[in-house]
């Protein structure tokens, strides 16, 4: 209790403005995958029905850089923002969660705080492209890889704007569950739109998607992709 007093108290003394550092075919922060990576050790210990946890990146997350420290430990980062735990059932989890980075981008806490739907805690509106993500080998993928997921808007750039995101932490074989939440006010149509997504292991991509273009009828229903192993002098 006194760890999470001091986690919002923090929060409410942060100054700073949100931050987006866009890495090349990854996720919009390296921060995003550093607390997916804290939750998924997390979640493991405490939960055997773990199968995959969610964190969403854009829109729904923010990141602040601050200067702080909790006890002898310096912060440099705090992440906001939405996600969901996947049970083996299927069913979701979803929860708001707050993530705390040393100096050195690692993820030393990460909280979460589960919703209350009964009481009318909800996330924000959104319309939700559910899918799967095989990868084109059998067994379960190397300790600490993740799957990156985005959904691109091609109308104005070839590199495409960032329309939602998710990273994803799962401790079973493929497929991978994604579930990427657009905002309720972003309308779809007339929209070039695609599906990317990779699966890394710290810097090194394993296996990447091939453009997957959906139009937006297609949203209504769950979408599978498939990716193929990089050869290692692509990676």
């Amino acid at each position: 209790m006194h760890l999470l007093i001091l986690v919002m108290a923090l929060l409410v003394a942060t100054v700073g403005t949100a931050a987006y550092a866009q890495e090349a075919g990854g996720i919009s922060s390296s921060a995003i995958s550093r607390c997916a990576g804290r939750i998924g050790i997390d979640t493991r210990e405490a939960d055997p029905a773990f199968s995959a946890v969610l964190l969403d990146g854009m829109p729904w997350a923010t990141i602040e850089r601050v200067e702080d420290q909790i006890g002898a430990q310096a912060i440099s980062t705090v992440v906001t923002g939405t996600g969901a735990r996947r049970r083996r059932d299927g069913t979701f989890v979803p929860f708001r969660y707050t993530c705390l980075l040393d100096v050195k981008g690692q993820a030393i806490m990460f909280h979460a705080s589960h919703l209350a739907p009964r009481l009318g805690d909800t996330l924000p509106p959104a319309a939700v492209i559910e899918g799967a993500a095989s990868y084109t080998e059998k067994g379960v993928l190397p300790k600490g890889a993740e799957l990156r997921v985005q959904l691109l808007d091609k109308s104005k750039s070839a590199s495409g704007d960032i329309l939602a995101e998710q990273v994803v932490r799962t401790g079973r074989p493929s497929p991978i569950p994604f579930a990427l939440r657009i905002p309720e006010n972003v309308s779809l149509d007339g929209r070039n739109m695609s599906i990317a997504a990779r699966i890394v292991l710290g810097r090194q991509t394993l296996f990447q998607l091939k453009e997957h273009v959906i139009v937006p009828a297609g949203v209504q229903r769950p979408i599978e992709v498939s990716l193929e192993k990089m050869d290692a002098g692509k990676r």
